[in-house]
């Protein structure tokens, strides 16, 4: 129970190797929450998005919808976590695919390292699409050097 405790929030004490070993699960909800986002709630059926980061400036749309006041939460950025050594381009374009299906113009992929391949597909796709896929990671996050990746 106390490393459940130690994971919920974005310092913690847990290393490499040892996030490596958590569930998958968890490891998701550990990233996610240590970029400031909020997890899904269902983790099966996700259509390629573990979680959700709010913009702390996100204002509602002038609109003619019954609830004006909610208009704020259509501005959200998708987070993908993969608990593996390398990610490779398919993980990246099937996250570019979620991220074109909800029209979100901002998104993070979060594993432990990037393949040439997949960095290279990151770029192409902003060069193409204007959409900004941000890679961060577990070490960057696990040692806080992420702030220029999120602004």
């Amino acid at each position: 129970m106390e490393n459940r405790t130690r994971l919920r929030g974005p310092r913690f004490a847990l290393d490499g190797q040892q996030l490596r070993k958590i569930p998958p699960f968890e490891f998701e909800n550990w990233a996610v929450i240590a970029l400031g986002g909020i997890p899904n709630k269902t983790q099966v059926g996700d259509m390629g998005i573990d979680g959700r980061i709010y913009p702390v400036g996100a204002s509602p749309n002038d609109g003619d919808k019954l609830t004006p006041e909610l208009d704020f939460m259509d501005d959200w950025y998708p987070i993908q976590v993969k608990q593996m050594d390398r990610v490779g381009r398919p993980d990246i374009d099937s996250f570019e695919a979620a991220m074109m299906r909800t029209r979100r113009k901002k998104g993070f992929f979060v594993g432990f390292d990037f393949s040439g391949d997949a960095l290279t597909e990151i770029d192409g796709f902003f060069r193409r699409k204007h959409i900004v896929v941000i890679p961060p990671t577990v070490r960057e996050i696990r040692d806080e050097h992420i702030a220029q990746k999120l602004a």
